[in-house]
């Protein structure tokens, strides 16, 4: 018995080390978007990297920050959430929204006629931000100042739905 207890740990101990990367393959991501080591999130600004699609993406985009002061935000879809320092940003966002033409020529089209919008905004130490399409003439994106107390469950997309307030 006790030899085949031991040969079990031993398949563990080989097969753990494949299996990992497999599962972190489908983790949710956070991104330090500063040098030097962490700091509590009172001291920096927390921006939320994506946003739920609420209708469906013909009627309203879901939206992905693609990049934070020209630097890459992450793996796009797998990072949930940036720490950044306060002030000035520029954010480049990607709209995921399906007009007609994707449906003919698909990620040509969408590289063509989506181009990324940017925004400058200001953050505030200790606040939270989400980005949110405004369905108006030129398709507008802002960002919401969620203030300090946004449950921090609703940064992660698998998490969002038993979120408060989200």
């Amino acid at each position: 018995m006790a030899a085949n207890d031991a040969r079990g740990r031993e398949n563990v101990r080989y097969l753990l080390p494949s299996i990992i990367p497999i599962l972190s393959g489908c983790a949710e991501l956070s991104l330090q978007q500063y040098d030097g080591p962490a700091k509590p999130d009172s001291e920096v600004s927390i921006i939320r990297l994506w946003t739920p699609t609420t209708t469906t993406i013909f009627d309203s985009p879901g939206l992905i920050v693609e990049k934070i002061d020209g630097k890459d935000a992450g793996s796009n879809g797998r990072t949930s959430h940036a720490y950044v320092l306060p002030g000035e940003h520029e954010l480049q966002i990607h709209l995921i929204k399906i007009h007609g033409y994707n449906l003919l020529c698909g990620a040509l089209c969408d590289a063509i006629f989506n181009k990324p919008q940017f925004i400058k905004t200001a953050t505030q130490a200790g606040h939270t931000y989400t980005v949110r399409y405004v369905n108006d003439e030129k398709g507008s994106v802002v960002l919401d100042d969620r203030g300090e107390r946004y449950d921090p469950v609703c940064l992660r997309a698998r998490t969002f739905k038993d979120g408060q307030n989200c």
